[in-house]
């Protein structure tokens, strides 16, 4: 077979390969919004973005306060919507994308509001939930 191991996936590259081989011939496209970016589940589920790069778009990222991560991932996947814990996060998050000069500025927002319009942003299809609590 194609899969060596067959289970688990236990490397990159077997999920890769993995991965490529189950979308193979396939044409959906998810759009996502993406709580809990910088974490665990939100870095892995990124992984799979990258993975698979014509099936999904990153509309909205949420994250704690690891501003340099998330400075990354904006500058990388161009959200609509960019949220972090607290304010003080917000904004050193506006003064990194605007030092990096990103040239598509999401609207970034902190807090119980910015989880909310991060979840809620009209192009995403599908939430991605990777906070703690949720």
């Amino acid at each position: 077979g194609w899969i060596d191991p067959s289970a688990p996936v236990n490397s990159k590259a077997s999920l890769e390969k993995t991965l490529s081989k189950s979308l193979e011939g396939s044409n959906f496209l998810k759009r996502l919004s993406l709580l809990g970016s910088t974490g665990s589940i939100g870095t892995q589920t990124l992984e799979i973005v990258d993975a698979c790069p014509d099936n999904f778009v990153v509309d909205a990222l949420s994250a704690g306060t690891n501003v340099e991560l998330m400075t990354q991932q904006v500058l990388k996947y161009s959200p609509k919507v960019a949220s972090m814990s607290t304010p003080e996060a917000a904004k050193e998050l506006k003064r990194r994308l605007q030092d990096e000069g990103c040239k598509s500025m999401p609207l970034i927002l902190s807090g119980q509001e910015g989880i909310v319009a991060a979840a809620t942003v009209d192009t995403a299809d599908t939430v991605v939930t990777g906070i703690v609590g949720a």
